[in-house]
C-alpha cells in the first residue's frame, strides 16, 4: 500500500473505533458514531435482509433478539449465524460496520479507498485475516494493510505518548475489552515494535463485570419483588424487553460512575426507589474477575520470557480497564504501576494511523504540526493553531486520549459529553463460540455475584422496612421445622490486624488467621472461655489467606505477600503447639489430595514449571515429581485429580485413604481419594495414571477430554471430549480403555461433572434457556435421573445419599435443597434465602439475614439425622470466613474477631 493512510479502524469485539487523518499536516481525529467516538460492533437483520449497525442495532436487539448478534468478532470461526430464520455470513455483519465507518469518513471528507490500515488481533491466523480484508473490500475500502493491535498500541505509547522506550525495550499491553482480554508483550526493535509473546481469555471482559452487578442487584430486586425479578431476567414481551436492556445500562452507568464516586444509583425499571451500589460491592464483585485477567497478564510474561519489572511501561487500554481495581491489582500483583490513558478505548486506532505513517521510526508531522496525540503532550515544534474540525468529527477536546500519570488510585475520566460510553446493554449473548471458555464465565459470574450478596445486602437495604418484613419471620430448617439443637458461643478472641482473613476446625480447637501489619497472627482457640491455646506469628502479609488441618498440621496459605515480594507463600504449623515447622514460597500450587502428612501437589506456572508432586508437609520436601507436558491451562481447568472413592458421613470404619481439599477451604464432598492419580495431557490428548505413593506410571492411553470437564471417579475418567463433538465420554482405570459413550442433543453444552451417589456421575447441562442435570452410571453410560434445575449454574455436594445443591458455584450455594442423590428427588426444601457457607460430613452451615436493622445469622443443619439448630448471630456485616468440623463451628468476623460456636441437642447418625 503505497497511499498514505487516510483512516486506521480497530474494530472491537465489543466496539469500533475509527480515526482519521486528512491531510498529513493535521492531526488525526477520531470519527463520531451516534455522538460518541465508539461504534457497537453488534449487528442486527431485519426481515428485510437489512443490517443495522451501531446503536440502531442495540435498539433493535432489545425487542428481537433473535435477530441480534451483539459481537460478530467473537463469532468470526463460526462461519455463518442463525438470526432468526435466516443464515447469516459473519463476514457479512463484519462488512456493515465496516461499510458504516467508510461512509462516516466519506462524510468527513476522507476517501478511506485504499488508504485503510485496519488492526486485528496478533494471534490471529491467515484464514482469519483473509475473512476481514474480504468484509473490507466488499464495505468499499478496497485493499486495506492489517496491523497487529498490540503493534499499534505500542506505537501509541512510544509516540504519542513519548514514553521512553529504548531499543531492546519491551511493552505490556493490557488490552481488557467490553467482551476479551488481550494481553501481549511487544518488544521495540531496531527495524519496529515486535510481538514477544500473546495471551487473553475470550471468556472475561467488561460484559462479565456487568453480568455479575445484575445479577448481585437481581438477588436484591428479587427479594423485593421475585414477579418484577422474573420480566428483568426472563423477558416476555417487548415492553418488559426493554425495561431489561434499561436495567442492564443503569447498571453499567453505576459501574462507570464508581469509577469517580464511591456510590451510585441504580434505577430499577417499575420502582421508584433506586437501589445504591458502592464502590467496595464493585470491587468485591470484580474482584475474583479481575485476578483471572491480571494472573493470565503473569503467564504471558512468562511466555515471553519477560520479568514484570524489566518492562519499561505497562499499557492499559480497552473501555474495562477504567476501574480503578484493575491498575490497583496489577500493581500490586506485577510491582510496576501502569500507563491508563484517558480514553482507554482509542490508543489503538491512534497507534494504527501513526505506526502506518511514512515512517514509523520518525516524527510522525512536521516541525510546526501538532502530533496527534493529547493537548499538552510534547509536539516536535511549537504548537500551530488546530484546523477546524471537518463536520462528524470531534473537535479538540477528543484528539488521541491523554495518559494518566503511572499509578494505581483514582484514574482520569473522559471530558464529558463526546467520550461518555454510557449506552443500552443488551443481555448476555448466545453461547459463543467457544462453550468450554463459556462454563468458567458462568461459574465466576455467579461466584462473585453471591459473594458480592453475602457481604453487600446490609450495605445496599440498611433502613429498608422491605428487607424486615421478608426476612424478620424466617424458619430456620424448612416450613413447620422446629430446632433441635443449640448453636452458641463458647469462645472468642479479638486481635489486633484487620487485613486477610481464614479460619478452620482441627481436633477441639479452632484455628484462626488474620494478616496486617506485615506479619499473619495465628492463634488456636479451645471452645471453653479463655485465652488462645497457643498464637504463632509468621512474616508474612498476604492479600487473601487460607487455612488447612491435615493431620496433626496446620497449612496457611497466602496470596501475594507483599512481606515476600508479591510472591504467593505457605508456611506448615504444628497443630499442638504452633510451632512453624516451615515456610516458603508457593507459588501456582494446588493441592490434589492428602495422604497422612503427605499432600499430592499440582503446579501451574508456566509451561516450564507444569509437574505434579509429592509433598512431605512436615519438612516440605519433596517425595517425587513428575514433569508435565508443556501446555498452560486456564482458571476452572486441571491436569491432576486422584480416582475417587464413595464415602458415607459416618458410617464409614475407615475411610478412603486419600482425603480432598475442601473447596474455598470451606466445602468437602463426600468422595475420597485414592491411592491412584489420573493426570491429563491436553496437549497430546492423552492421559496417564499414576502411582500417588511413588509417582511411577500404572497405566497410559488415549484420553481426549477437555481440562475443566472432567472427573475420576469409581475406577472411571468421565469428561467431555475435545473439539466440536458434543460427547461425554468414559475411560476406564488403569489402561483408559474407552467404555462409554452418551452424545448430547445439539446446542446442549457442559456446564459440570461432578460424583452424585454411590456409582452414579451428575452432569449439569444447559441448552439456551433449558438448564438439567443428568445421572449417568459409572459403570453403562445409562441415564438413572434428569431434574430441571431453574439455573445453568446448579451445583451439588455429596453427603451420603443426600446432596445439598442449588445455584452457586465454588464458594456458596444459594437457596439450598436436599436432594436424594440416588432418585434425584427433593428431600426437603432449606431456608429460601439462606446460603450454604461450609460443610463437613454431613454437617451444613449455613447463612441468613434478618432483623431490623439487618444482622446475619448462621445455623447448622445435619443431612444425616434431619436436625438442625437456631440461628446465632454473627454481627451486621457478613463473616469473613467460617468452617465446621463435628460440633465445632469457627467464624472470623467482618471486624477479624475469632467466634468459637459450638453445636449441641443434635443426634448422629453413627459413631465418627
Amino acid at each position: 500500500m503505497d497511499q498514505p493512510v487516510r483512516l486506521a479502524i480497530d474494530l472491537g469485539t465489543t466496539h469500533t473505533v475509527a480515526v482519521v487523518r486528512r491531510d498529513p499536516h493535521q492531526p488525526a481525529r477520531a470519527l463520531i458514531f451516534d455522538g460518541t467516538p465508539l461504534l457497537a460492533s453488534a449487528g442486527h437483520l431485519t426481515p428485510d435482509g437489512t443490517v443495522h449497525t451501531g446503536r440502531d442495532a442495540v435498539r433493535l436487539g432489545g425487542t428481537d433478539p433473535q435477530r441480534y448478534e451483539p459481537h460478530p468478532k467473537r463469532r468470526v470461526d463460526d462461519g455463518t449465524l442463525l438470526l432468526g430464520t435466516d443464515e447469516v455470513p459473519v463476514e457479512r455483519l463484519l462488512t456493515a460496520t465496516l461499510r458504516r465507518v467508510a461512509d462516516e469518513a466519506r462524510t468527513a471528507g476522507v476517501d478511506p479507498t485504499g488508504g485503510t490500515v485496519l488492526t486485528c488481533p496478533a494471534d490471529w491466523g491467515q484464514p482469519r485475516r483473509t475473512l476481514l480484508r474480504t468484509a473490507a473490500a466488499d464495505a468499499g475500502l478496497g485493499a486495506v494493510r492489517l496491523l497487529d493491535e498490540p503493534v499499534a498500541a505500542a506505537t501509541y505509547c512510544a509516540q504519542i505518548l513519548h514514553q521512553q522506550i529504548p531499543v531492546g525495550g519491551s511493552i505490556g499491553i493490557f488490552d481488557f475489552g467490553g467482551g476479551t482480554l488481550d494481553v501481549a508483550v511487544v518488544r521495540l526493535d531496531p527495524t519496529g515494535p515486535h510481538v514477544l509473546a500473546t495471551g487473553g481469555l475470550d471468556d472475561l471482559g467488561g460484559l462479565d463485570i456487568d453480568d455479575a452487578l445484575v445479577a448481585h442487584l437481581g438477588q436484591l430486586v428479587e427479594l423485593r419483588d421475585p414477579e418484577q425479578w422474573r420480566r428483568l431476567r426472563h423477558p416476555d414481551t417487548p415492553a418488559e424487553r426493554r425495561d431489561r436492556q434499561t436495567f442492564w445500562t443503569e447498571v453499567r452507568a453505576a459501574k462507570e460512575m464508581l469509577s469517580r464516586t464511591a456510590s451510585a444509583p441504580v434505577q430499577v425499571p417499575g420502582r421508584d426507589d433506586p437501589l445504591h451500589l458502592t464502590r467496595d460491592e464493585l470491587d468485591r464483585i470484580a474482584g475474583p474477575l479481575v485476578a483471572r485477567a491480571v494472573d493470565e497478564t503473569r503467564r504471558t510474561l512468562d511466555r515471553a520470557g519477560i520479568d514484570a519489572r524489566h518492562l519499561s511501561s505497562l499499557l492499559l487500554v480497552g473501555g474495562s480497564s477504567r476501574l480503578p481495581l484493575v491498575a490497583s491489582r496489577l500493581h500490586a500483583r506485577l510491582g510496576i504501576a501502569p500507563t491508563v490513558p484517558e480514553q482507554p478505548e482509542l490508543p489503538v486506532a491512534y497507534g494504527a494511523i501513526q505506526h502506518t505513517g511514512p515512517d514509523p521510526r520518525q516524527p510522525a508531522t512536521p516541525p510546526g504540526h501538532p502530533t496527534s496525540g493529547p493537548p499538552g503532550h510534547p509536539t516536535s515544534g511549537p504548537p500551530a493553531p488546530a484546523s477546524p474540525a471537518p463536520p462528524r468529527l470531534t473537535g479538540p477536546a477528543v484528539p488521541g486520549p491523554a495518559a494518566a500519570t503511572p499509578a494505581v488510585a483514582r484514574l482520569p475520566q473522559p471530558p464529558a459529553p463526546t467520550t461518555s460510553t454510557a449506552r443500552p446493554v443488551p443481555a448476555r449473548p448466545a453461547p459463543p463460540a467457544n462453550p468450554r471458555r463459556r462454563r468458567i464465565r458462568r461459574l465466576l459470574v455467579t461466584t462473585t455475584a453471591f459473594l458480592a450478596v453475602a457481604g453487600c445486602v446490609s450495605t445496599v437495604v440498611v433502613g429498608g422496612e422491605w428487607l424486615t418484613n421478608q426476612l424478620s419471620g424466617l424458619g430456620i430448617l424448612g416450613p413447620g421445622a422446629t430446632p433441635a439443637g443449640t448453636l452458641d458461643q463458647a469462645n472468642a478472641y479479638t486481635g489486633t490486624r484487620r487485613g486477610a482473613a481464614a479460619v478452620t476446625v482441627h481436633g477441639t480447637d479452632v484455628i484462626s488467621a488474620v494478616a496486617g501489619d506485615r506479619s499473619t497472627e495465628v492463634v488456636a482457640l479451645t471452645p471453653s472461655a479463655g485465652p488462645p491455646r497457643w498464637t504463632a506469628t509468621l512474616p508474612i502479609e498476604p492479600t487473601d489467606l487460607r487455612l488447612t488441618a491435615v493431620e496433626d498440621l496446620i497449612i496457611v496459605d497466602g496470596e501475594n505477600s507483599v512481606t515476600n515480594g508479591g510472591q504467593d507463600v505457605r508456611a506448615v504449623l504444628s497443630g499442638k503447639d504452633g510451632t512453624v515447622l516451615w515456610q516458603r514460597a508457593w507459588p501456582d500450587r494446588v493441592d490434589v489430595a492428602y495422604y497422612g502428612s503427605h499432600a499430592v501437589v499440582e503446579t501451574l506456572g508456566s509451561s516450564d514449571d507444569l509437574a505434579i508432586s509429592r509433598v512431605n508437609l512436615r519438612t516440605g520436601r519433596q517425595v517425587w515429581s513428575r514433569p508435565g507436558e508443556p501446555d498452560l491451562l486456564t482458571s476452572g481447568e486441571h491436569r491432576a485429580e486422584p480416582v475417587r472413592q464413595w464415602s458415607t458421613p459416618g458410617t464409614l470404619g475407615t475411610p478412603a485413604p486419600g482425603v480432598l481439599p475442601a473447596v474455598a477451604g470451606t466445602l468437602h464432598d463426600a468422595p475420597r481419594g485414592g491411592t491412584t492419580i489420573v493426570e491429563l495431557d491436553p496437549a497430546n490428548d492423552r492421559g496417564h495414571v499414576l502411582d500417588a505413593n511413588t509417582g511411577k506410571i500404572r497405566g497410559s492411553g488415549k484420553l481426549p477430554l477437555e481440562p475443566d470437564l472432567w472427573t475420576a471417579y469409581d475406577n472411571t475418567v468421565i469428561g467431555k471430549t475435545t473439539g466440536d463433538d458434543h460427547v461425554l465420554a468414559a475411560y476406564a482405570v488403569p489402561d483408559l480403555r474407552a467404555k462409554w459413550s452418551v452424545p448430547l442433543a445439539a446446542g446442549e453444552y457442559v456446564e459440570r461433572i461432578k460424583p452424585c451417589a454411590a456409582t452414579l456421575v451428575c452432569v449439569a447441562v444447559t441448552n439456551s434457556g433449558d438448564h438439567r442435570v443428568i445421572a449417568l452410571d459409572t459403570a453403562t453410560g445409562d441415564k438413572r435421573w434428569t431434574s430441571t434445575v431453574e439455573h445453568s449454574d446448579e451445583n451439588w455436594y455429596a453427603h451420603g445419599n443426600t446432596l445439598v445443591t442449588g445455584r452457586g458455584t465454588f464458594d456458596t450455594i444459594n437457596n439450598p435443597r436436599l436432594v436424594n442423590g440416588t432418585t434425584g428427588e427433593t428431600e426437603r426444601e432449606l431456608p429460601k434465602f439462606a446460603s450454604l457457607e461450609a460443610t463437613a460430613d454431613g454437617r451444613l452451615l449455613l447463612s441468613t439475614v434478618g432483623g431490623s436493622p439487618p444482622r446475619w445469622h448462621l445455623q447448622v443443619e445435619d443431612t444425616t439425622v434431619g436436625e438442625g439448630t437456631n440461628r446465632f448471630a454473627v454481627g451486621d456485616k457478613a463473616p469473613e470466613q467460617v468452617a465446621i468440623d463435628d460440633n465445632l463451628v469457627g467464624v472470623v468476623t467482618a471486624d477479624r474477631r475469632t467466634l468459637v460456636l459450638s453445636v449441641s441437642g443434635l443426634r448422629t447418625a453413627a459413631p465418627r
